[in-house]
C-alpha cells in the first residue's frame, strides 16, 4: 500500500518537476530595445562565454539597432 501512494505522488507531483527544467522561451529584440541596459549585460555575457543560445543574437540586433541611431542622431545633430 505504501508503493502505491509513492506511484500516486510521483504521477501527481511529476510534471510540475519537469516544469522547472525546461528553458523559458528567449527573449525578442524588441524585449532587449526596450531594455538596453539588460542587452547590453547579455552581449558582455555573451562575448566571454557565460550566456549563450539566441538571445545573445536577439540581444546583440537590439544594441546594433540602438548604436546605429544614436550615431545618426548625433550625425543630424551637427
Amino acid at each position: 500500500m505504501m508503493t502505491k501512494k509513492k506511484l500516486i505522488l510521483a504521477v501527481l507531483t511529476g510534471p510540475f518537476g519537469l516544469a522547472a527544467c525546461a528553458q523559458a522561451a528567449p527573449r525578442s529584440s524588441e524585449y532587449f530595445a526596450a531594455h538596453l541596459d539588460e542587452a547590453r549585460q547579455i552581449v558582455t555575457g555573451c562575448r566571454d562565454g557565460t550566456v549563450r543560445g539566441e538571445e545573445c543574437a536577439n540581444a546583440g540586433l537590439a544594441v546594433e539597432e540602438a548604436d546605429a541611431k544614436e550615431r545618426f542622431r548625433r550625425f543630424r545633430g551637427r
